[in-house]
């Protein structure tokens, strides 16, 4: 009984920091909702428990768990701003400087990316390339959020080399969505 208790605990807290979050789950609870007398169940238990539920599920899922169905989608340009946050940040714990937003490649990636997602393909945009852009492109479920679809890039070596390619200056991205369900990202890199 005891433990149920505090599993639904950590689920009020989760479901709290949602809600308070806009719709991001940090599942950090800062402290027990206002209608539970903090008397009556330590901080430190809540918050060990919320650590645990944590731990069992990928960082992924915490991503998603604001949206509807376990479903991450770029409703509010969140996914956007995370890969960008994840990319700059990456870039800079490296030594390198963060990337300026290019409106132009903005447009040219999203292109691709719309093209890429209605043929459900994915394949490079040879006229960029050509052209002496870098282009990274990734594929993945929806349950993939902005750490997820950036680790991959990072563990593809000729991507993680765009990631860190000092020269680079700006980027560009776009993001579009199958019909069977899938997130294309394409992340294009200028010198």
């Amino acid at each position: 009984m005891r433990s149920r208790f505090i599993a639904s605990l950590a689920t009020i807290s989760v479901t709290s920091a949602t809600l308070v979050g806009g719709g991001v789950a940090t599942a950090s609870a800062q402290a027990l909702p206002s209608f539970l007398p903090q008397q009556l169940i330590p901080q430190h238990v809540v918050d060990g428990v919320v650590s645990q539920v944590r731990a069992a599920f990928p960082a992924e899922v915490w991503a998603a768990a604001g949206s509807t169905g376990m479903v991450f989608r770029d409703v509010s340009g969140g996914l956007r701003d995370g890969i960008v946050r994840e990319i700059d940040g990456y870039r800079v714990s490296r030594g390198l400087g963060t990337l300026a937003p290019d409106a132009a490649l903005d447009a040219e990636a999203q292109r691709w990316a719309d093209r890429l997602a209605a043929e459900d393909a994915v394949y490079h945009n040879t006229a960029l390339l050509n052209r002496g852009y870098g282009e990274n492109i990734v594929a993945a479920g929806t349950h993939c959020g902005a750490v997820c679809l950036v680790d991959l890039w990072k563990k593809s070596p000729g991507h993680h080399e765009n990631l860190v390619d000092p020269g680079y200056r700006s980027a560009g991205m776009g993001i579009a969505y199958s019909a069977g369900g899938k997130v294309f990202v394409v992340h294009d890199f200028s010198y």
